[in-house]
């Protein structure tokens, strides 16, 4: 039972931060298609798919870190990152770079911190998500005594 209230913590991290994060992220899109003059109609559906992804990159790491296993959390953890940062390093790649970097040097210069804000948000998630995990797990299931007090009290 605490082991699955454990994994269970580790998951409500990964949910709750994964949606403030993807919400984050669409919002950055929305800008960078105004930025670059594009068209800036998105769909529900591809919204909801994007906060999923950003969900779902996290849950194995933030489930093991709940569970107590911080190596595995940590390379489960920094895998899911990696591959939210292959995608905002791609998904730029596929925009009008015309448009967002011609138009003059004040929207080339908002430009590039608009599409550096999406590693620093996928960082931001990765560490917030593991200490939040730790966190919950830590706070729904206290931690047993340990033998040896338990002995060294009863000596007294």
């Amino acid at each position: 039972m605490t082991a699955a209230l454990r994994a269970l913590a580790g998951a409500t991290a990964a949910l709750t931060i994964g949606v403030l994060a993807g919400v984050t992220a669409r919002v950055l899109m929305r800008l960078v298609a105004v930025v670059g003059g594009a068209e800036t109609g998105f769909s529900l559906g591809g919204s909801l798919a994007i906060v999923a992804l950003f969900v779902l990159a996290m849950l194995p790491g933030a489930a093991a870190v709940g569970l107590g296993r911080r190596r595995t959390g940590a390379v489960l953890l920094w895998t899911g990152a990696a591959v939210l940062l292959f995608q905002s390093a791609v998904i730029p790649l596929q925009e009008d770079r015309a448009a967002l970097f011609g138009a003059g040097a004040g929207t080339t210069v908002l430009a590039v911190v608009l599409l550096l804000s999406f590693p620093a948000l996928v960082l931001a998630q990765t560490v917030a998500t593991a200490r939040a995990a730790r966190l919950l797990a830590a706070r729904l299931v206290p931690a047993a005594p340990r033998p040896e007090a338990t002995v060294g009290a009863a000596a007294r």
